[in-house]
């Protein structure tokens, strides 16, 4: 629900926190990376707050708070290389700040978590013609590292994780790695050993006057964890981070570099930004509500395109409304689609290896940018949500990713010694 906080008391802290309000002549700021100043009336500041509803994306938010869709790009544009909405769910907060007199925006908040706010402010020149500056405020925290042991007591390991009173989100990621190596269902007996080593995010919040520690579920990762039974083996994998967020290879791996993660599906291209959704949506270019049957990823024309999975290549051509785009049949039955490419490198009756190029993005048919709309059907032949599938970045790490990998391993032992 959309609610409007007009308190006096609101409207001073707003003024107060953002620089927001000063009188209704128009002047002239220069304007620097750290300071803004945003000229609304003392008396007509709004704060309108909303929560993200099912099949949205912030696009969506922002039309519902009625911003101009000219300014909704150049939000978008401006958080890009600075948040993460790819994960975005149901019930987290947004909030723009309104001038009443002049309808205009003069801040736009991502409520990213209990520690971290993004803010995107707003100042307009005499023309009306609008200047952004992002600012993010975070709150004081520190790294902390926790080392889990325990027996297998529970018919399975995701209820002995959920008895300990970890995170449902750090219990999937633990149990789906270890997955990969163990059969639980055959080989996982009463008694036998496991452990975890967290990283965790620690800050200090205060409510009702008291100063509370809160460990944030969302920046908690697993950096390792390992089984042992007399059945099933001894078994560990390693957390490695490629050096950006958004990187496809972010993920478990065994000390000799084999992915751990229980899919059979790859990303489409090395580094992942969605910026559009499967779902409703009012489309970009015809301003048409719609279904929008696949996933929108932001990619510079010419980036390498890669098939998902193995397959044979049932598609290859050009129409008006997909540009370039190619079909790939997959040994279940189902069908991934490539659509806006620049090039295509793959024939009709071609087969395809998972995480083969088979073509370049770029902004051909019907749209309004380079990117890469990546679809899928399924065995039925109906569009499905490609979120919903596990995706993973290589079978194996090789060459200088290996390498990086031994190091932060190594770290990692070294983290685990001391605990």
């Amino acid at each position: 629900m959309t609610k409007i906080l007009l308190s006096k008391i609101t409207i001073i802290l707003l003024i107060l926190i953002f620089g927001a309000c000063k009188n209704n002549t128009t002047q002239e700021e220069n304007l620097t990376e750290t300071e803004i100043i945003i000229e609304t009336p003392p008396d007509t500041a709004v704060l309108i707050e909303t929560e993200v509803m099912r099949g949205e994306g912030p696009f969506n938010v922002m039309e519902r708070l009625n911003i101009d869709r000219r300014l909704r790009q150049k939000i978008l544009d401006t958080l890009a290389n600075e948040t993460d909405f790819t994960a975005l769910k149901v019930g987290e907060k947004f909030a723009g700040l309104f001038c009443l007199d002049t309808i205009k925006l003069h801040e736009f908040m991502y409520f990213q978590d209990e520690m971290t706010t993004h803010r995107v402010k707003i100042a307009y020149d005499e023309e009306g013609k609008s200047e952004l500056i992002y600012v993010m405020d975070e709150k004081p925290s520190q790294t902390r590292f926790r080392l889990i042991k325990g027996t297998l007591n529970s018919p399975t390991l995701d209820a002995e994780f959920r008895n300990l009173g970890l995170p449902l989100s750090i219990v999937g990621v633990a149990t789906n790695v270890l997955e990969c190596k163990v059969s639980f269902r055959t080989d996982a007996r009463i008694g036998d050993e496991f452990e975890m080593l967290l990283q965790e995010t620690i800050f200090t919040d205060t409510i009702d006057g008291e100063e509370i520690e809160k460990t944030l579920g969302n920046r908690t990762s697993v950096l390792f964890v390992s089984y042992s039974g007399v059945r099933a083996g001894k078994h560990k994998g390693y957390r490695y981070f490629d050096g950006d967020k958004s990187s496809s290879y972010n993920a478990h791996y065994t000390e000799d570099g084999e992915a751990l993660i229980y899919s059979g599906l790859r990303y489409p291209l090395d580094k992942i930004h969605i910026t559009s959704t499967y779902g409703m949506r009012r489309h970009p270019v015809t301003g048409i509500n719609a279904k929008h049957e696949g996933v929108d990823y932001r990619a510079k024309s010419g980036t390498p395109v890669y098939s998902v999975a193995e397959g044979k290549v049932f598609k290859s051509q050009f129409d008006d409304l997909s540009g370039n785009y190619i079909a790939i049949k997959h040994k279940d039955g189902t069908t991934s689609y490539y659509l806006h490419l620049s090039k295509r490198s793959v024939g009709v009756g071609a087969n395809v290896k998972a995480r083969q190029v088979i073509g370049l993005s770029g902004n051909t048919g019907r749209s309004n940018g380079p990117h890469l709309h990546f679809g899928f059907r399924n065995a039925s032949n109906q569009w499905i949500n490609p979120l919903q599938k596990r995706m993973i970045a290589t079978p194996k790490l090789q060459d200088e990713k290996l390498e990086n990998l031994k190091e932060q391993v190594a770290e990692i032992k070294r983290i685990y010694a001391e605990q």
